[in-house]
């Protein structure tokens, strides 16, 4: 994993993370790197929102103390975005003093928020072990928060803690699922590692599967992140997918409690390790689990009960 920090390039794993700083965009082409490196930034920020905004304004023409000045009141209010650019502000020393502690804070503010971009950074500093202790647990959760809603470039990373078994089981089915979602959200670095891995699986000696495999069960991570505005919030659900005997599918149930009884929300199959659900902006008590399923095999294999809550 490459990072580029404040023009220093430095080695901590083998493999790229993916996004370069704004400020290192020239840089990383002229250096021709591949597709890579270290966090979502200001600009990420403006293709996904798609609207204007004061202090992405000042950024972008190279105005920091005056984004400076217009973000921090409003990330001190709990503006998810702002919190957002005073994270970059800090990460890049740009209108401050470098700190990448305080770059930690504001990304994490905003990432807990539902923030997308600043929960793929809170991931990176803590893969990486900048800002903040080095945690790879915590990572894979919160690439998995980032990638429950397509972010490519998550995808990719928790594809390689996957293949690495670093924060998560080693899992090559799993990394296969991420690269493949990454890859058909264009990253083309995850189709390079896609047919990499798949021709070293096919190489492989692979073991004879048991006559009657056992499954073993998914572990929910967490607790659910719950944000939105509107009429309806966003729930990411993800868990931790140990290796399979065999081919497997993840069936999410969550069920809603309340003074009718317990009654079935929202139920969605997939073969990777997190899901985005949308419920409705009401005061509610939830409780949700992972089926872990396989065709060849009778007997399904539940995770525990995790609970969440809307308020």
């Amino acid at each position: 994993m490459w990072r580029l920090r404040g023009g220093n390039l430095r080695l901590l794993r083998a493999e790229p993370l993916l996004g370069p700083p704004a400020a290192l965009i020239t840089l990383l082409i002229l250096l021709a790197f591949r597709p890579a490196c270290a966090y979502a930034d200001s600009r990420d920020a403006t293709e996904e929102s798609g609207s204007g905004d004061a202090g992405q304004s000042a950024y972008a023409a190279g105005r920091f103390i005056d984004a400076l000045r217009i973000w921090r009141p409003r990330a001190e209010r709990g503006d998810a975005r702002a919190a957002f650019g005073l994270g970059l502000l800090y990460d890049l020393g740009e209108g401050v003093g470098q700190d990448a502690a305080a770059a930690y804070t504001w990304y994490r503010r905003a990432a807990e928020a539902g923030y997308v971009l600043a929960e793929f950074n809170v991931a990176v500093m803590f893969d990486g072990g900048t800002g903040t202790t080095r945690n790879p647990t915590e990572a894979a959760l919160w690439y998995a928060r980032a990638a429950a809603h397509g972010y490519a470039r998550a995808e990719y990373n928790l594809a390689q803690l996957y293949q690495a078994g670093e924060g998560v089981p080693r899992n090559l089915d799993m990394a296969t699922s991420w690269y493949a979602a990454a890859e058909a959200h264009g990253l083309s670095a995850a189709a390079r590692k896609l047919a990499s891995l798949r021709e070293e699986r096919r190489q492989a000696t692979v073991p004879p599967v048991a006559a009657k495999p056992t499954l073993a069960p998914a572990v929910p991570t967490g607790p659910a992140s719950v944000s939105g505005t509107g009429e309806s919030v966003q729930v990411e659900l993800s868990w931790a997918a140990p290796a399979q005997p065999v081919p497997v599918d993840y069936f999410v149930q969550v069920l809603a409690l309340d003074t009718a009884g317990v009654h079935r929300i929202f139920t969605s199959s997939s073969k990777r390790s997190a899901v985005l659900v949308s419920l409705p902006r009401v005061p509610a008590d939830y409780v949700w689990r992972i089926y872990t399923v396989a065709a060849s095999v009778p007997d399904y294999v539940p995770s525990a009960w995790s609970y969440f809550s809307t308020r």
